[in-house]
């Protein structure tokens, strides 16, 4: 389809279209690439429109290069000065031109979204925030903060806007108006700010551009002279204030072409996929529609399928709206075979389906590896596939964004610079020693962790004496050879940038020598990583002042807490005959000849829904939202993106339970949607088969493949027993949160530094008994103590800076008068303070340790637990809370002279003490034998466990993510 002659009617229609705004709406695999090219190409040769009069505006980087070559193969030899970009750097280009207009600095730095994240926190501290900045989380809501500017700029509301906007709000909730009025001075700060340092986010490239335009008519008029025709690809895709840019550009001859695909909107906030058309048509209510409907990549029965499956979007779809006909018909003339279910009882045992069915099409079906594709929800999905992969022997790649800062080779590398960063760091440190270049065994490993625990050491301190270790000598000089590089490398912080120092360590290591003599392929793509990490690390230089250890950890930390970094491997993908694995946002614009769409179930795709942290007033949306659930829209749109990835063949997979799992999981509605009845009735028996469990002894690496593997997951090296027999509400709290966080808290200890929030919660839990016990001790002291108090147990460590601990140490100190103004009374002390309990249920030891006990009438006791966190339960939640059960439990369950009560003499409090709001329940005794259960049952469910991180949310933030192959 490179030339005219071979167009279809529609796509002729289109090229050859005239003036005035036209509306293309081209399904998956419709030409679409083809017929803005033959557009292009059409008014260059036949409409005599010179390349430099033609704007093209993509939604990707990847997109605009796309098109430029094809354009520049289609046009003879000479034609040049083609306006093919992002919108984003479209506006770049504008505002280094013109930027001195509106009293911009042209030469701005460009922040990514990592950098304006550190941007934000350096100057944190100027903003008058006080919800917003948590003084033991201070950075909880910096992400958030920075994606409601954002989201805002994409509405087209500037700092003033809001600001009038929260001035005037006229609601009953005081708090939701002191929100509203502290966000919108904060937006007002962050953009002064930036003005200040002459910086920019990506945001900021469309509204300045905007502002530009708007406000300079004379050089608004200029490029809307020099721009006859303008061109925008992914549509559907773009935000409210991208096509308001695109429109006012278009002037009065309003010679825009539009091209995008509602079902195919995979990027639009809250799902607005067709807010942009209706935007589009408002404008332009005479605008000429053409749709593409002949497909020229799949066959008519996945076709069908993917058809079935998205008309579920209706009325939310243009095909209803617009009134038209979007069914795709395939062009290839195959009606080809029915789309398949694969549907197992354990995770396992899909992705070994998956690696027998890719040897089979192979075998069979003379594919190529690189002909198939696997297509994962999220990056964590991928790793039971590699396994299985890998113990089939089938070659495999990993495409997607942020994948380099993900390799273990590179996790490593990271690490290391963390122990520069802050040699107390044991969690880096593990990792470092677990590294195959040391060669230290794994019990080694554990002898050292043991003997940190047992002298309340940091793992660095351990090593510093390792001659107290019971270890081989051998094992003590490599244990010895590590330290003093550390210390070595230390030395070397203060003068050299990161990658100097770290080239130190590959050479003092033996990484370099290693990586000089590569012969297998898998050293080969980890040699490449690390080339290209380097490389990274010689472009921060290049554009930051500051390279030092200290400022790329930083970087780094936050572009992995974004999702942001760059792709593993330079390498063209599409040359290695290896099985593609990827994310289905990645494969926008792909095709393979076989896909597999797998883990189908509720709850991975689709995914739950995730609310935004700081979500816009809904006053101030300026796009059209749909009717239904948005979010199943746009996940049910994301399926449909994946299935209409595949040429040929088109496989669904599903199991019943996946990593730790023991609730049966129900298969995805999009499965059912896609489906013929009698597929839909093969499901249901399926699902009704019931598989006993079993602990699935797949993913044990075979000797000589654990050799072999560079990948390991660091998590499994080092397998200790479950032996102790002691559990702890706090235990089972982890373990409910990650099993591999329990493993590596309470089974490996390995320690971890101080946060803000354990500072000050424990800060001032230690004042508040030291108080009470002065009193209970007879010393007569009063509120105006409490500083003294704090001050002496004050713990000064994880705090960002001096100043941040100056605020904590005054908010601490407010919370406590205010709680003693509130709730002291000389005569009513407790009769315990940071009581510790211990009782057995069957073989269990229960422990933990109770804040502070309180006689009250009739013999009564009421339990309390100081929170120093803002989220409070709500009355159902109360009655459920496992932690106060187990005080409960610990009141009738252990024999002595404060607890030994029966249930309804017990009362169960929580205490909010920056609220100064208290919350009370109480448990029956059927609650708490209930509860005896529960506990028996979770204490058998972690000794059974494999320690496989859980995926949750909190992973992001976790401080053991150096060490987890979680995504």
């Amino acid at each position: 389809m490179n030339g005219e002659k071979t167009l279809n009617k529609q796509q002729l229609e289109a090229v050859k279209y005239g003036s005035g705004p036209l509306l293309i709406i081209a399904g998956a695999g419709t030409g679409k690439t083809t017929v803005i090219t033959e557009r292009i190409k059409h008014l260059i040769l036949k409409k005599n429109v010179a390349p430099s009069e033609i704007l093209a505006l993509t939604f990707t980087e990847k997109a605009s290069r796309e098109m430029e070559e094809r354009v520049d193969m289609a046009l003879p030899y000479g034609f040049t000065q083609m306006w093919i970009s992002t919108f984003h750097s479209f506006c770049d280009r504008i505002l280094r031109a013109e930027a001195l207009s509106i009293g911009l600095n042209p030469s701005f730095t460009l922040l990514s979204e990592a950098q304006s994240i550190l941007f934000l926190r350096k100057n944190f501290f100027l903003f008058d925030l006080d919800y917003f900045r948590p003084l033991g989380n201070p950075d909880k809501f910096l992400s958030g903060m920075l994606s409601h500017f954002s989201r805002l700029k994409d509405e087209d509301i500037t700092w003033e806007q809001y600001l009038s906007y929260a001035r005037g709000l006229k609601i009953k909730n005081k708090e939701e108006i002191k929100k509203t009025l502290e966000l919108a001075r904060a937006y007002k700060i962050y953009e002064e700010l930036k003005i200040k340092e002459g910086v920019m986010d990506f945001a900021d490239l469309i509204t300045n551009t905007l502002k530009l335009l708007r406000t300079r008519k004379t050089i608004l008029k200029n490029y809307q002279d020099q721009f006859r025709y303008i061109l925008v690809d992914e549509f559907q895709d773009t935000n409210f204030a991208q096509n308001e840019l695109a429109i006012l550009l278009s002037g009065e001859r309003k010679n825009i072409t539009v091209v995008g695909d509602d079902d195919q909107a995979i990027y639009r906030w809250r799902g607005a996929a067709i807010a942009n058309i209706i935007q589009f048509r408002k404008y332009f209510p005479k605008a000429k529609v053409i749709t593409l409907t002949k497909n020229y990549r799949s066959t008519e029965e996945i076709l069908n399928s993917s058809y079935k499956l998205i008309q579920n979007n209706n009325p939310d779809r243009l095909e209803v709206k617009e009134k038209i006909n979007k069914k795709l018909t395939s062009e290839r003339k195959v009606r080809g075979d029915k789309v398949e279910f694969i549907f197992e009882n354990r995770v396992e045992e899909e992705t070994d389906s998956v690696a027998k069915k890719i040897k089979e099409l192979v075998a069979k079906k003379n594919l190529l590896y690189k002909d198939i594709a696997i297509l994962v929800r999220a990056n964590s999905h991928s790793q039971p596939f590699t396994r299985a992969l890998e113990r089939a022997n089938i070659p495999y790649q990993f495409l997607g964004p942020g994948q380099l800062f993900h390799q273990d080779e590179i996790k490593n590398l990271i690490a290391y610079l963390k122990v520069l960063y802050n040699f107390e760091d044991s969690v880096s440190l593990y990792r470092v020693l677990n590294m195959p270049i040391f060669e230290l065994e794994g019990r080694d490993i554990a002898a050292i962790l043991n003997f940190a625990r047992r002298k309340n050491l940091t793992l660095f301190e351990a090593l510093e004496n390792i001659d107290q270790v019971f270890l081989k000598d051998e094992e003590k000089d490599k244990i010895k050879n590590i330290e003093k590089m550390i210390k070595r490398h230390l030395k070397l912080v203060p003068k050299e940038t990161a990658g100097q120092v770290l080239y130190y360590f590959m050479k003092d290591s033996g990484l370099l020598k290693k990586f000089s003599a590569v012969k297998l392929t898998r050293e080969e793509k980890e040699y490449q990583n690390i080339a290209k990490f380097f490389d990274k690390l010689k472009t921060f230089e290049a554009g930051n002042p500051d390279a030092s250890v200290f400022a790329i950890v930083d970087w780094i930390d936050l572009s992995l807490a974004m999702g942001e970094g760059p792709l593993a491997q330079d390498l063209d993908w599409s040359e290695n005959d290896a099985v593609n694995i990827l994310t289905v946002h990645s494969s926008k614009g792909l095709e393979f000849k076989t896909v597999f769409l797998v883990n189908l179930v509720v709850g991975r795709f689709p995914t739950r829904d995730r609310s935004e942290q700081i979500p816009i007033p809904s006053d101030l949306i300026k796009e059209v939202l749909p009717e239904g659930d948005y979010h199943l829209e746009e996940e049910r749109r994301l399926f449909y993106v994946g299935m209409t990835r595949a040429k040929d063949y088109l496989l669904l997979t599903a199991s019943n339970y996946y990593g730790e799992g023991k609730r049966e999981r129900k298969v995805s509605p999009f499965v059912y949607e896609a489906l013929d009845k009698n597929k839909l009735d093969e499901i249901a028996t399926l699902s009704s088969k019931t598989i006993p469990l079993q602990i699935s002894m797949l993913d044990w690496d075979k000797k000589d493949e654990r050799k072999k593997r560079k990948a390991e997951d660091l998590s499994k090296q080092i397998l200790f027993p479950n032996s102790s027999n002691y559990i702890s509400y706090s235990q089972i709290q982890t373990f409910d949160i990650c099993p591999l966080h329990y493993k590596l808290r309470y089974i490996l200890k390995i320690p971890t530094p101080s946060s803000p929030a354990q500072s000050i919660g424990t800060s001032i839990h230690a004042a508040l008994r030291d108080f009470y016990q002065s009193l209970i001790n007879g010393k007569n002291i009063e509120i105006k103590d409490i500083e003294k108090i704090l001050k002496n147990v004050w713990i000064n460590e994880g705090y960002s800076s001096k100043r941040h601990e100056e605020r904590a140490f005054a908010n601490a100190k407010k919370i406590a008068v205010n709680y003693l103004k509130k709730n002291f009374n000389r005569k009513k002390l407790p009769i315990a303070l940071e009581l510790p309990f211990q009782f057995n249920l069957r073989n269990l030891r229960i422990g933990g340790r109770i804040d502070r006990i309180d006689l009250i009438d009739q013999g009564k006791i009421e339990i309390t637990d100081y929170k120093t966190g803002r989220n409070m339960p709500d009355e159902k939640k109360l009655e459920k809370d496992l932690q106060l059960t187990f005080y409960a439990l610990a009141a009738t369950e252990v024999r002595d002279k404060i607890l030994s009560r029966k249930p309804e003499d017990v009362i169960l409090s929580l205490y909010f003490l920056e609220a100064g709001k208290k919350l009370t329940t109480t448990r029956t005794k059927e609650q708490l034998e209930k509860a005896k259960e529960e506990i028996l049952r979770k204490a058998e469910e972690i000794a059974k466990s494999e320690f496989i991180c859980s995926g949750n949310s909190l992973c992001l933030t976790c401080e053991y993510k150096i060490l987890c192959n979680a995504n």
